[in-house]
């Protein structure tokens, strides 16, 4: 199953309404090193470009191509704790 993250999921800077998926207080904790690190340890097979999101289209950020057999939604919830 093929998943898209957009570093903008994560960003603390833009509001839920604008893409971000999880809390404030854990998205500050969040660089692109620390999400590649993450990936890394799930063992899930990836690659990065550079993009932009169609919410916040005026903003560059990092597209990550996820190829895992896991819901988008159980990555992210993932990557969440992990940030903590």
């Amino acid at each position: 199953m093929k998943i898209t993250l957009y570093s903008q999921y994560f960003n603390p800077k833009i509001s839920r309404r604008l893409g971000r998926k999880i809390p404030v207080d854990v998205a500050r904790k969040y660089t692109d090193d620390k999400l590649v690190e993450i990936l890394r340890q799930l063992n899930v097979v990836y690659d990065v470009r550079d993009g932009r999101y169609s919410r916040v289209p005026y903003e560059k950020c990092k597209i990550y191509n996820i190829e895992a057999n896991i819901k988008k939604s159980t990555l992210i919830k993932i990557v969440e704790r992990r940030l903590q």
